[in-house]
C-alpha cells in the first residue's frame, strides 16, 4: 500500500501513511529506490521530523536528501 512519487531529480520513492498523530499530522514511511528509508512526522502546523532511518533494511544513520522537502510539501498538500 502507499504511492510511488518521482521527485525533481528523477528519484524514484515511495511514501508510504503509518498512523496519525495524537496531536495532529500523520506519521509517513519514505522508501528511496537505494535501499534508504526514513519514518517521518509531518506536523499539523508543517514541520518534519525524522524518528528514525533504515539502510537495506537494517537501523542506520542516514541523511535527509535535498529532495525530501519535495516529497514533505507533497505530503502536507494531501
Amino acid at each position: 500500500m502507499g504511492d510511488t512519487m518521482e521527485v525533481y531529480t528523477g528519484t524514484e520513492v515511495h511514501v508510504e501513511h503509518v498512523d496519525r498523530l495524537a496531536s495532529g499530522g500523520a506519521r509517513f514511511d519514505i522508501t528511496a529506490e537505494d535501499g534508504r528509508k526514513w519514518r517521518v512526522d509531518v506536523t499539523r502546523d508543517g514541520g518534519m521530523d525524522v524518528v528514525t532511518t533504515w539502510r537495506d533494511g537494517t537501523l542506520a544513520d542516514v541523511d535527509v536528501p535535498e529532495w525530501f522537502d519535495d516529497v514533505i510539501a507533497r505530503l502536507r498538500h494531501q
